[in-house]
């Protein structure tokens, strides 16, 4: 997904900071008519001066250009100094809208100087402004943020709040460039806040935008919402359109991200016709790409590339050289991804011509690289010599540590797939100083391939210690914010990475090593949006606080790398070494600040760590929680093999069987589509069955590993979280695997610990089974009358329980009987949101308030906000584990896991959910079974004999009546 570039101002006068285009004409020209116009006293070449200006307005530089160097020259020979300097300020803009840089930044520099020899101190913001935003379009950043200072000095010392307020917003661009988020984020609310008090809502609505850009590239998504629509309702009150549509392209990036494709999609189309009404081609086509991004994302492809046919055309008619050449390499991109080698080399080479008549040689670095990897792959190996030659010369001439880098590596990848481990040694290493410089997926990608190349010329040592090295920049990867040109297909590497160096530590005997591994493979989303949920009540603990500061200066890191490339990048005559200096300087400061974190966050022994998957945990940690009958299996999925570890309270062993990535995750699709439909044939759901047991339990099995085990506790990875374990078959002994054990699932080993010792902690005193209060909760009794009899049936069971049915079962009670430790069960529908599970919901009644607390969606993020203190919480009936993710493609495979943490995480000892939508009257008789057993065994145990119990049951006993439910936690209750 390509996320609306952060703003850059184009009317100087106005400053108005908001994305792609800043603002409109009119508010342009008033600005322009009371500041660059001066203030300064009369000027006797006025209509000669507004004629020009006129034609500046309808983008005519040339035409304009000659009329002001004419009235330039009247003006001289008048003695007007005022219409002198206002003619060389604008002249000095035109220049910059012409990338003519040294020649606009020498008249902004002789406008200036005029104005000081004059006294002109009313027209000194416009030409500091003017200064600033060309030696940021120059790169020289430190200069830039000097010259909004002094705009900001000389606005505040004639009283011009305007350009006081713009000045702060563009000082915030600045620091969101150098990634100083914080300083940003006051320059932004500098402008915001300045725009409220001067009664100009476009000044206050730039300010929002920005503020919901800044949340975005942050990582925030969740609090850019706010923002926009209140920009939104500020721009369509002054019906300035132009801001609105940025507005809302930036609303369908956060939308994006935060796992919302629908409104993704209905916000960027409105946009996209708003600049359509407006008649801005440029930014309709911006649009339409962003929309190509999201299709290819949601899997449709085809109309992916119509769109981005669509959006090469409007690049061509608008004469976008360098755009037009990006977009056909990103179709040349998405052709290679579907094996279609013919048409990614016809879009490549197009490219590489649009860019290489655009004379913007770092593009045509890029599409060389990517024409050597399409010839490769088509077995062409003299076209690939020959890309490759093209783009060490072209890397030569640039003279930057990213094309040195990015030709390395593509050379590296090419040695690595011919098995020349020699060769791929020998080029990563000749820039190994340049991976300092690089994001962590090269990193990342560039130690791997290092540790693979030692392997196989059986240098263990080295390879591990690189291994370890590809791991650690792996863990420093995040969704949104990688900032490398260099960037492959990240998820397949992000699994060979752990699986790499799991191999290694297991040739060297390293099974300790290889343990720490495994679990650091899991996925930690959840600590992200604990985070954010926590962010404006200001409670993060000591370890969340920790990793939020580490997750800052990640994206950080991600700014100043992304800054430090575009400079570089810059032809050498104007290449600044002092803003590259600058920014070299604060990357390596930030990363030493951010190794600094990591140890905190590695010291830290708390449950909390262990929870959200930020500490560490060794296989001493966990034995020492086992009981002589469990065994926790804990897998790690890479693109060759699933690992899996069984560690025992006494031993612990590694097993590996080999399949492919994707032969496993059709196995496991189809796997899950069977097993849900209860009229699936039976014969061909237990061979899937039969199959999925085969790789994934038997190694274990005929090992004698789970020898003398009764509970098996789950630690599933990646794709495998989709599983219904419980239903895998042994056909040898023709069973189910929860005849043969009980079944616990956690979202990773160290979450054991740190569950166990919590529960030991929080058990003051027993309490009798029968007197345990249980909350029932069925809001949709009405339209599934078996929830209600599902509640009934419960009831009976437990002498102290309260129902609410239908629009008594509100949020609100829900909440209250997860804090007040109740035993608590709901029988409803859950809503899973696929791209980001953080938004998963239970619905619920609504209450009798307008309080998002009330509304009957809990979802997930809320859910961590709350102090729960139940044993078990049952979500009957639910879609609540994982589900629609499976009909398009596992795109995270933490949905269960983090549905899970998040309870667990909020206090729950004990969750039950499901991994798809089960049956209204066999969610019932389970529910009724599952606390039946309750009553005599542990939750664990309850769950398990209530599926051996549907099992006898001849209308229940396919698995889609019973192994869907999952129960994560301590696996036992403390009556």
């Amino acid at each position: 997904m390509r996320y609306m570039p952060y703003p850059k101002v184009l009317w100087v006068a106005s400053c108005c900071c908001v994305s792609w285009i800043g603002c409109g004409v009119e508010t342009g020209r008033h600005l322009l008519e009371e500041d660059v116009g001066g203030g300064i006293g009369t000027v006797s070449l006025r209509p000669v001066l507004d004629s020009a200006r006129a034609l500046y307005d309808d983008a005519e530089y040339n035409s304009a250009r000659a009329v002001w160097e004419e009235a330039l020259l009247e003006a001289h020979g008048l003695a007007d100094s005022a219409a002198e300097t206002e003619a060389l300020t604008w002249l000095c803009l035109t220049a910059w809208q012409l990338a003519e840089y040294v020649e606009a930044r020498r008249l902004g520099e002789e406008a200036l100087a005029l104005k000081r020899r004059y006294g002109f101190d009313t027209a000194l913001a416009p030409s500091y402004n003017a200064l600033g935003l060309i030696a940021w379009d120059e790169g020289r950043l430190s200069d830039a943020a000097a010259l909004f200072r002094e705009t900001a000095v000389a606005a505040r010392a004639v009283g011009n709040d305007r350009y006081l307020a713009a000045a702060n917003g563009n000082l915030g661009l600045i620091q969101t460039d150098l990634g100083n988020f914080d300083e940003a984020r006051e320059g932004f609310e500098q402008l915001r806040d300045g725009g409220r008090r001067l009664g100009n809502p476009v000044f206050e609505a730039n300010g929002l935008t920005n503020l919901g850009m800044l949340a975005v590239t942050t990582g925030d998504p969740l609090s850019a919402i706010p923002f926009l629509q209140h920009a939104l309702q500020l721009y369509r009150s002054t019906e300035y359109t132009n801001g609105e549509q940025i507005a809302l392209a930036q609303l369908s990036a956060a939308y994006a991200a935060i796992g919302e494709p629908r409104l993704a999609f209905s916000t960027l189309d409105t946009a996209l016709q708003l600049s359509r009404e407006t008649g801005q081609r440029d930014e309709e086509a911006r649009n339409l790409e962003q929309l190509a991004a999201l299709h290819r994302e949601a899997g449709n492809v085809k109309h992916a590339l119509n769109l981005y046919q669509t959006t090469q055309q409007m690049y061509e008619e608008l004469g976008l050289g360098i755009e037009s050449g990006t977009n056909l390499r990103r179709v040349a991109e998405v052709h290679m991804s579907l094996g279609d080698l013919e048409n990614a080399r016809s879009f490549a080479t197009r490219a590489l011509g649009q860019h290489r008549n655009a004379g913007d040689r770092f593009e045509e670095l890029n599409d060389a690289l990517l024409l050597a990897e399409i010839e490769h792959s088509a077995g062409s190996l003299n076209d690939v010599a020959r890309h490759l030659h093209d783009a060490r010369l072209l890397a030569s001439e640039l003279d930057a540590s990213s094309s040195r880098l990015a030709v390395a590596l593509a050379e590296a990848r090419i040695a690595d797939r011919n098995s020349d481990h020699a060769s791929t040694r020998r080029v990563i290493t000749r820039v190994e100083d340049d991976l300092g410089k690089s994001g962590p997926d090269a990193e990342s990608e560039a130690y791997a391939m290092l540790s693979r190349a030692h392997a196989r010329l059986e240098q263990l040592d080295s390879s591990a210690a690189y291994g370890r090295r590809a791991v650690a920049a792996a863990e420093k990867v995040r969704r949104n914010f990688g900032s490398s040109q260099l960037r492959t297909s990240y998820t397949a590497m992000h699994a060979s990475v752990y699986g790499d160096l799991v191999s290694v530590l297991i040739r060297l005997d390293s099974l300790e090593a290889a343990f720490a591994v495994f679990d650091a493979a899991r996925g930690r989303s959840l600590a992200e949006h604990i985070i954010v949920a926590r962010r404006e009540r200001s409670e993060l603990d000591s370890t969340t606080h920790v990793f939020a500061e580490s997750e800052r200066l990640l994206r950080r890191i991600d700014r100043l790398i992304s800054t430090l490339n575009e400079l570089e990048n810059l032809p050498v005559d104007e290449r600044n070494p002092e803003a590259v200096a600058d920014v070299d300087r604060r990357l390596r400061e930030a990363r030493s600040l951010y190794q600094a974190r990591i140890v905190e966050v590695d010291e830290s022994t708390g449950s909390s760590a262990a929870l959200l998957g930020i500490g560490s945990v060794t296989l001493g940690d966990v034995r020492a929680v086992l009981s002589p009958d469990e065994a926790l299996l804990e897998y790690l999925v890479t693109g060759e093999r699933v690992w899996a570890v069984v560690v025992r309270n006494d031993d612990a062993q590694v097993f590996s069987s080999e399949i492919d990535e994707e032969d496993l995750e059709s196995r496991v699709r189809l796997a899950r589509g069977l097993v849900a439909d209860p009229d699936a044939p039976r014969e061909l759901t237990r061979d899937v069955l039969d199959g999925l047991y085969s790789v994934l339990i038997r190694p274990a099995l005929q090992s004698g590993a789970l020898a003398q085990t009764k509970r098996l506790i789950i630690v599933p990875h990646r794709v495998l979280n989709y599983v219904p374990f419980a239903a895998l078959r042994d056909s040898a002994a023709g069973t189910y695997l929860v005849e043969e054990y009980s079944l616990l699932h956690l979202p990773s080993a160290s979450a054991l610990p740190a569950l166990r010792r919590r529960d030991q902690a929080s058990i003051a005193q027993e309490t009798d089974v029968l007197d345990t209060r249980v909350t029932l909760f069925a809001p949709l009794a009405a339209s599934l009358p078996a929830s209600g009899a599902e509640i009934r049936a419960i009831q009976e069971i437990f002498s102290r329980s309260d129902e609410h049915l239908n629009d008594r079962a509100t949020e609100s009670r829900f909440r209250t009987a997860l804090t007040r430790g109740d035993l608590t069960h709901v029988a409803t529908h859950g809503v899973l949101n696929v791209r980001n599970p953080m938004f998963s919901r239970i619905q619920l009644a609504r209450g009798y308030s307008d309080e998002s607390r009330d509304d009957g969606r809990l979802e997930v993020h809320e859910v961590l906000a709350i102090r729960v203190a139940s044993p078990l919480v049952f979500l009957s009936g639910c879609e609540t584990g994982v589900g629609g993710a499976w009909r398009t493609e596992y795109a995270r495979g933490d949905d269960y896991a983090t549905l899970a943490q998040a309870f667990l995480y909020a206090g729950a000892r004990n969750v039950v959910a499901t991994l798809w939508r089960i049956d209204d009257m066999g969610a019932a008789i389970f529910a009724e079974r599952f606390y039946e057993n309750l009553l005599r065994h542990g939750a664990s145990e309850a769950l398990s004999r209530a599926q051996r119990n549907m099992i006898a049951l001849d209308t229940y006993g396919s698995p889609y009546y019973w192994s869907g439910y999952r129960l994560a936690g301590v696996g036992e209750i403390a009556w």
